[in-house]
């Protein structure tokens, strides 16, 4: 089955790359369920979740939360702040804010 060839330039240049205003909500959906496929085939994870979060569907919290984990021990605070926010981890999330931002 070939994908969207919107879903294809969305996973090329970005998922903020096209706006989709003139899809109904649910070909938006469609179109970013394929996003997130074709970023997950290809490791661009953060991306993938953003498409995920859009085409309504659940995020791998496991995965974001070793993804934060690798964000603190590189020094990237905003974005482990902003990944353990997503995950629910709020408490972890407010002790990264409080000591690292």
């Amino acid at each position: 089955m070939e994908a969207h060839p919107i879903a294809k330039i969305l996973a090329d240049r970005g998922v903020d790359s096209v706006s989709l205003s003139m899809f109904s909500n649910e070909q938006k959906k469609e179109i970013y369920a394929e996003t997130a496929n074709i970023l997950v085939r290809h490791n661009k994870f953060e991306q993938a979740f953003i498409a995920m979060e859009r085409a309504g569907l659940p995020l791998p919290i496991e995965q974001l939360k070793r993804m934060a984990e690798n964000r603190i021990a590189l020094g990237q605070y905003q974005e482990a702040y902003d990944l353990l926010m997503r995950t629910g981890q709020k408490e972890m999330a407010d002790f990264v804010k409080k000591n690292f931002l």
